[in-house]
């Protein structure tokens, strides 16, 4: 083989080629690795140092709990108090032992040490710490201090009988048992050292002897250069010192071997040589095959022409300007030609004619190969009200809009691996990363503003439900299933977006079971009706009570009402509901009226109950029916029902109170109607919502608001009811707000008729049981 010959030249090209290209990218990649190494180590060992910290605030917090919990006894308080020395020593000790304290000590108000476990330990020791507590008579306080020729995490914690009389101490030593937990813990050495006038003492290190030997030397420069990583070549470590105690003479000083981090790169250098002789070797053979192939042109021409007629896509096999490469070319542009009728074809049975993305066909053919590739995003889009767009601005101009929004969702930092338009106005787009709601709402935003059409600019209120894939865990009727579960649920969120959440399915099927059943419910017995008592604070009676709906489903058991009764707003069917539980409720309290109970049950009605024109009269026919009272009904309503439709509302309520109905506002405070609405409503009742009840005992906002609504409903005329009462001490606080009914389960939980009439008998006869003489006003 001369080097003359074009098959040498090619080989010779080739090589030198990779062996620079290789070589090049060799040395970028090793000094690119050694630094990012370098800033890795320096970061493991800013980790350490926190870890340390972390690790040292905990045993500081556990000391002080014990210690706190010492200086709260009260016989230990009262050994203070009287000094009685033998006793204080024993407790000390016996407490000490008990959380492996190796100091204990108490000191005066004054700081003078009165006891000590450790004879060799002054006052003027402690002097530091005890300084700390100057002004903060009522906590703790720890630090970190030199102590007897060992350096000790102490904590004083203040005893009190009720004055302050003494500080109780309790300490750890920073020894070689700590140093060996952190290392165990960090993986790194560390040494606890102490900076003095004439130089350094290194307590305790988990080095090898002749490194500590070595380690003085470096401390200055450490300890100068607090929290930054220092490497030393002759200590063949990469140190880094933080400080301990708040004067900063207690240090502790972590370590990490250089071998950790060049380890990895020296095996990455090996690694890189041998796969350079490796493409060296490739490249020769691949270069000698190449070059033997160019002598066979008429050969590799014929099975290019029989690889046409196939249906293959094939490369030109020859190239030049003599005869057997015109030919070649004339196959080439016959071929070409083929190919382009054939992607037209194939490119209008999967692509969307108005805008060039994808089709539904097409998403079918390729997303379970993406689905199937890596894990992913699926993002489908949908156009709020488009048909209202429509019908302004007409067919064409949406057609517009529907192209300029297919541009734009070609555009951005993050571009999807595939795009569809699903029909209509809903768009698919596939992501090969996990996307987070935040990436999606920040696209949204970018989505929805700025579309020229018909000389007038306009925004879009966009839809987006997102559903994360893994690879080979969904088949594609799943993840378009579920993606779409989580559009709609996008519609339903005022930050319209939502992800498809696991169980999501499940819980679909689930509420289209619960929608098609509660017709049916409402007429086999599955639904009943439940009574909570509401009891006047003032007379400490129980003359009234709350109805409430309850659904025993045979398949799916007890159902909460929160979930029927959304759905069956959404169905349209919780006109059903109430009809039901109005009906259910008036006769039984006719019942009970017939018994000599004068009982008021209150009935929940929805927003959609409210702006029905017949409600008035449907109820005043069952009053009569059973010849009940209106004075027995109460009816609630809440702050967002009433927004949805005020006026309508409003007039609504009036009819209802004409009729002598009592009218109740429930869940007041959560809702968001406003004060001037407030003064308008024709009704006799407020009740607070228990998101401010159930705390109240102890949440001083909680009782200031309550306090503060139920003075401004009573200067509105209206009775205040708190729900959600769940002790004593918070039935206390409503007392002192003024509360004028309460009910909660601290009196009892909703019952069944029979069950809470059982229970009424109960309380009227053992009502101090509840309301006893620290409660009543």
């Amino acid at each position: 083989m001369t080097f003359s010959s074009l098959r040498t030249k090619l080989i010779l090209i080739l090589l030198v080629l990779l062996s620079l290209l290789a070589t090049a990218t060799g040395l970028a990649t090793l000094s690119a690795m050694k630094r990012d190494s370098e800033l890795q180590a320096g970061h493991i060992l800013r980790v350490a140092s926190k870890v340390l910290r972390e690790a040292l605030n905990n045993r500081a917090s556990q000391l002080s709990s014990s210690v706190q919990i010492l200086a709260t006894d009260f016989g230990f308080r009262n050994a203070v108090a009287t000094a009685e020395q033998e006793t204080i020593e024993s407790v000390l000790a016996n407490h000490g032992n008990r959380i492996n304290a190796s100091l204990t000590l108490l000191l005066s108000p004054s700081g003078a040490l009165l006891v000590s476990s450790d004879s060799t330990i002054k006052a003027a020791d402690i002097a530091p710490l005890f300084q700390q507590t100057q002004g903060h008579n009522a906590a703790a306080v720890n630090d970190i201090l030199h102590l007897a020729g060992q350096p000790y995490q102490l904590v004083l914690a203040p005893v009190r009988a009720p004055a302050l009389i003494a500080w109780v101490g309790m300490g750890f030593p920073l020894d070689s048992t700590l140093a060996k937990q952190i290392r165990g813990i960090t993986d790194l050495d560390i040494s606890f050292v102490a900076k003095q006038a004439q130089g350094y003492q290194i307590y305790t290190s988990t080095l090898d002897s002749v490194y500590q030997q070595q380690l003085p030397a470096l401390l200055d420069t450490l300890i100068n250069d607090a929290g930054i990583p220092h490497n030393n070549p002759q200590q063949d470590y990469i140190s880094l010192a933080m400080p301990l105690d708040q004067q900063q003479q207690l240090w502790a000083v972590q370590h990490l071997s250089n071998q950790r981090w060049l380890s990895s790169y020296q095996q990455f250098r090996h690694q890189l040589l041998l796969i350079f002789g490796a493409a060296l070797s490739l490249t020769l053979l691949a270069g000698i095959i190449f070059a033997r192939s160019i002598t066979q042109p008429l050969k590799a021409l014929s099975y290019f022409a029989r690889r046409i007629g196939q249906g293959f896509d094939e490369t030109i096999p020859v190239r030049g300007n003599d005869e057997v490469a015109l030919l070649s070319r004339t196959l080439s542009a016959m071929q070409h030609d083929i190919r382009q009728r054939e992607q037209q074809l194939q490119f209008n049975a999967e692509h969307d004619s108005l805008t060039g993305l994808y089709n539904r066909t097409a998403v079918e053919r390729l997303l379970p190969d993406l689905l199937a590739s890596s894990d992913g995003s699926l993002l489908q889009i949908n156009i709020q009200q488009f048909k209202h767009i429509n019908d302004v601005l007409g067919f064409s101009n949406g057609d517009i809009l529907l192209q300029q929004l297919a541009r734009r969702l070609k555009l951005g930092p993050e571009l999807p691996v595939m795009l569809a338009r699903l029909g209509g106005d809903e768009f698919l787009l596939v992501y090969n990363t996990l996307l987070t709601e935040g990436q999606v709402r920040a696209k949204l935003a970018a989505l929805g503003e700025g579309y020229q059409l018909a000389n007038s600019q306009i925004n879009l209120k966009l839809c987006i439900g997102i559903y994360h894939f893994f690879c080979q865990q969904s088949n594609v009727n799943d993840a378009l299933r579920r993606v779409d579960i989580a559009l709609d649920n996008a519609r339903q969120t005022p930050q319209r977006t939502a992800i498809y959440l696991q169980g999501q399915d499940e819980s679909h099927q689930r509420e289209l079971m619960l929608i098609r059943d509660l017709p049916e419910a409402l007429h086999n017995g599955q639904f009943y009706a439940v009574y909570q008592p509401k009891i006047d604070l003032a007379s400490q009676q129980c003359s009234s009570a709350e109805a409430l709906i309850r659904w025993q489903h045979p398949k799916l058991g007890l159902i909460a009402p929160d979930e029927f009764i959304r759905l069956a707003e959404h169905s349209g069917n919780i006109s059903l509901i109430s009809d039901w539980m109005l009906q259910q409720v008036i006769a039984q309290t006719a019942k009970w009226w017939q018994q000599g109970l004068r009982l008021q049950i209150a009935v929940n009605l929805s927003v959609h109950d409210l702006l029905n024109p017949a409600l008035a009269d449907n109820i005043n026919a069952q009053l009569q029916q059973y010849k009940l009272s209106a004075a027995a009904l109460a009816l609630e309503v809440t702050e967002s029902a009433i927004m949805q439709d005020a006026a309508t509302v409003i007039a609504q309520l009036q009819r209802i109170r004409g009729l002598g109905i009592t009218l109740a506002i429930d869940d007041f405070g959560t809702g968001q109607s406003s004060l001037a609405y407030l003064k308008q409503l024709p009704v006799h009742e407020l009740k607070i919502d228990r998101a401010f009840i159930k705390d109240i005992d102890h949440n001083s906002n909680d009782a200031l608001i309550v306090a503060a609504t139920t003075q401004l409903a009573h200067s509105l005329g209206f009775v205040v009811t708190a729900e959600g009462l769940e002790n004593q001490a918070g039935l206390a606080k409503l007392q002192q707000c003024g509360c004028d009914k309460v009910q909660g389960y601290y009196f009892s939980r909703p019952l069944q008729a029979d069950a809470f009439a059982t229970w009424l008998q109960h309380y009227t006869s053992n009502h101090p049981h509840w309301l006893n003489a620290q409660t009543v006003k």
